[in-house]
């Protein structure tokens, strides 16, 4: 994983090999392509499926914009925007659940423990259901929330640099 430094970070979660989980690594790559990729102050990452080396993420910056697929309980492809604060705030009654063993909001409870956190921002997109078959694809349904999540991370960033 690359050590980042700018201020500004775009982390992208999830397994390229498990259909609608990939969705916040499709989004990194679309972004990477993009006019981001030249602005100075801004580190675009795809970090996987990084559990608790999310911290080692989230040192030094300012703000931090996490990319995940959610299971929210909406339709597939809507998009939630989501702050770090918020997660930490209201953790047994936010009705986000990661996808991963380690969720966002487990690792940023123990970050909040043994670091001092960055202002966090979650774009998550709702996936509908859990990922069970290796595949590549990401459904056409859970494909549609890409466009507004990169049109929200844009907001961010342009309100941060």
């Amino acid at each position: 994983m690359t050590i980042l430094h700018s201020p500004i970070r775009i982390l992208g979660f999830g397994s390229p090999i498990m259909g609608n989980d990939g969705v916040g690594l499709k989004v990194i790559e679309i972004l990477k392509k993009e006019e981001f990729k030249e602005l100075e102050g801004l580190d675009i990452e795809d970090a996987g499926v990084c559990g608790l080396d999310l911290l080692n993420l989230l040192d030094g910056a300012r703000k931090v914009i996490i990319v995940d697929a959610i299971l929210a309980g909406s339709p597939a492809g809507s998009v939630h925007r989501i702050e770090g604060r918020d997660l930490l705030k209201n953790a047994e009654f936010l009705p986000l659940i990661s996808v991963h063993d380690l969720t966002i909001t487990d690792v940023l409870m123990i970050g909040e423990q043994v670091q001092t956190l960055p202002e966090i921002v979650v774009i998550g997109i709702e996936i509908g259901s859990r990922a069970t078959e290796i595949t590549r694809e990401i459904s056409p349904d859970v494909f549609k929330g890409v466009d507004k999540a990169i049109r929200l991370i844009r907001k961010e960033v342009s309100s941060s640099l």
